[in-house]
């Protein structure tokens, strides 16, 4: 992993934008698809807005396809909006632009020789390489490939010509070549071989530092090699098959397809070393004058601005999950892949820093996976019980890069005997290990009143401890006190947030309780990142089992309160130096700055001598300053 100075300027900033379905008239079953055109208006006037260097569309810019007769009318449509965009702006065929790559099971006709003249006619040329700023920028017409057509081969030219081997380069095109696996069956949202294995071997040799698509509306990410593979969200609508990921059901009144947290577009950052990619939610809005305020980006990222704690991953992460033929697009096979909305998540809070179990390293495929979220920037602690065998101890020494560090969780009687073998196993995979308190249940971790104790009794080749606070105590006095003992024995210390599950069958926590914790657990951990990283427990809604958990998301990857609240207070302090202590007083934490004071109101709101700006952090409006907190945490400024 490569991180980017927080404070660095970016050399250049581009957004890449797909699948706005622009339409003339179109007769669709699904309120959405009506509404695509609007949305584009939309999500261009956001684009604005951002002011970036260039733009560049992964294709599908309209609905009908070529031959159609409101093709020439959608044309325009799209042109129309993109018309006064002050920069440059370049563009690829999706296959409703010029028609779907060769198969004789895909709803649509195919690209044809026909289909290419009517787009080249319409809306220019089908591939584009142009530089900016010492970066190459290549973009494909992916429906050609496999297509066996002789512009296949002249583009397959084209690609070997343009794309350097010694010159860092971002490639475009609409298909991605897989989803999940390299060697996953075709279907209607990759590319098949020959093409596929062709298309990665020209990555495998060349300093392709990412690879953007579009085609799926939904979120996937990959790492080839050394390069990102990302699959863009649409601005238009979501594919509802995809909603089969989730364990609830959809929310919206389309099947998922109208779930407008998922529609967007991204924002890049390039540096000098590495890139940035945001997702620019535009929450389905359809008004240009209203869009800059509707439409939301977090600058975070794990690469560069993080948030100042961690996340415990209990759900599925790895494992592809099933697309059960629907009738539609993949009727004729059953398709799996995974739930990336997790993915994006982590990327788009800044966690850096993620908790999983021993079983996940384990697994060749979680290895695997485990090392591309390294690349994007991720960090991990895996736990277990007992002392790990050789073998496991082969396979972390392995990855001990990657590792912020090896918790061990142990019963108390065992810790004698343990520690020395401890120490040499620390020694032996290059990595920290941190020892955990085991509890009845499987409840583990350290009690904050312990802490002195704990601390004095564990040999020197141990690096820390891992304590818990439950979600019913008081969170700021004993992180002052675990945090305080660290630095005293020159120890870390790792400690669990838990948001709720403290009570057996019942949730632990209201939206309200658990955005209060999340905000007091984010300013500790700025405070306190010296000695102690704070792992919140958990990332996403657990709904159902003995203990039922509430996360910085829901079951359906949508933010919580408790998420929108880290998100905005991460943002304050991702690139600010801790600048002096924390002041508490009773349910408000008074914090500097750079010179500018700011007070975390917990609570009711103080009384106030003089003029300061309120912010709701879990929806970022501002608030009058003479008014009682709503129940969520205030940032007073």
């Amino acid at each position: 992993m490569e991180t980017i100075p927080p404070r660095e300027r970016p050399l250049l900033r581009f957004v890449v934008i797909t699948d706005t379905h622009v339409n003339a008239e179109w007769n669709s079953p699904y309120p959405s698809g009506v509404l695509a055109t609007a949305r584009a208006a939309a999500a261009f006037a956001k684009i604005r807005a951002l002011k970036p260097d260039l733009v560049l569309h992964l294709g599908d810019m309209v609905h009908p396809l070529p031959g159609q007769p409101n093709f020439a009318s959608a044309v325009a449509n799209f042109r129309q909006i993109i018309g006064d965009l002050e920069v440059p702006i370049r563009w690829v065929p999706g296959n409703h632009d010029i028609g779907d790559k060769p198969s004789c099971w895909l709803p649509a006709p195919p690209v044809s020789k026909e289909t290419r003249t009517i787009y080249t006619d319409a809306l220019g040329s089908d591939r584009h390489c142009f530089e900016h700023n010492g970066v190459r920028f290549v973009m494909a017409d992916a429906t050609l490939i496999n297509s066996g057509m002789d512009a296949e081969e002249e583009q397959w030219d084209w690609l070997d010509t343009n794309i350097p081997r010694d010159q860092r380069s971002f490639l475009f095109m609409h298909y991605p070549p897989y989803l999940t696996d390299t060697d996953e069956p075709e279907h209607y949202d990759n590319i098949a071989n020959p093409g596929r294995s062709r298309l990665l071997a020209m990555l495998r040799g060349r300093p392709v530092e990412a690879l953007f698509t579009g085609h799926v509306h939904n979120v996937f990410m990959n790492r080839f090699a050394n390069t990102d593979i990302h699959v863009l969200p649409a601005t238009s609508f979501v594919r509802n098959d995809y909603s089969q990921l989730f364990p609830v059901p959809p929310v919206d009144d389309e099947n998922g397809r109208n779930h407008v947290g998922r529609l967007g577009f991204m924002l890049v950052e390039v540096f000098e070393k590495g890139h940035t990619v945001h997702w620019v939610n535009t929450n389905g809005g359809t008004d240009p004058e209203t869009a800059d305020q509707q439409m939301t980006v977090s600058m975070l990222h794990p690469r560069r601005r993080i948030a100042p704690v961690g996340v415990d991953l209990r759900q599925e992460w790895v494992r592809p999950l099933p697309i059960i033929p629907d009738g539609c697009c993949d009727e004729l096979s059953r398709k799996y892949v995974r739930n990336d909305y997790l993915a994006m998540r982590l990327q788009s809070l800044g966690l850096r820093h993620l908790r999983v179990p021993m079983q996940d390293l384990i697994d060749e495929r979680g290895a695997a996976r485990m090392s591309d979220f390294a690349a994007f920037g991720h960090t991990f602690t895996v736990y277990g019980v007992g002392v790990p065998t050789s073998e496991v101890g082969d396979r972390l020494a392995a990855v001990a890069p990657i590792l912020s560090g090896v918790e061990v969780i142990l019963p108390p009687e065992a810790f004698a005997e343990t520690s020395a073998p401890l120490a040499a196993f620390s020694r032996a995979i290059g990595a920290p290990v941190m020892l955990s308190k085991l509890h009845a249940s499987g409840r583990h971790g350290f009690p904050a009143e312990e802490v002195d104790e704990a601390f004095a009794a564990i040999s020197a080749g141990i690096a820390g401890l891992c304590f818990a606070i439950e979600p019913t105590e008081p969170l700021w006095p004993p992180l002052e006190a675990i945090a305080a003992a660290a630095h005293k024995y020159g120890k870390r210390a790792l400690v669990h947030v838990r948001l709720a599950g403290a009570i057996f069958a019942k949730d632990a926590g209201t939206p309200e309780e658990n955005a209060r914790r999340i905000a007091e657990a984010t300013l500790a951990g700025w405070t306190y990142r010296a000695v102690l990283d704070i792992v919140i427990d958990t990332f996403v809604d657990f709904d159902r089992g003995y203990f039922l958990r509430s996360g910085l998301l829901n079951s359906l990857c949508d933010l919580r309160p408790a998420g929108a609240v880290l998100q905005r207070l991460a943002e304050l302090l991702a690139d600010t130096p801790h600048s002096g202590n924390v002041r508490a007083e009773g349910s408000l934490r008074y914090f500097n700055i750079a010179g500018k004071h700011y007070a975390l109101a917990l609570g009711n709101l103080p009384t106030l001598n003089g003029s300061a700006t309120a912010i709701r952090l879990d929806t970022g409006a501002m608030i009058a300053t003479d008014v009682e907190a709503a129940g969520m945490p205030i940032l007073l400024s």
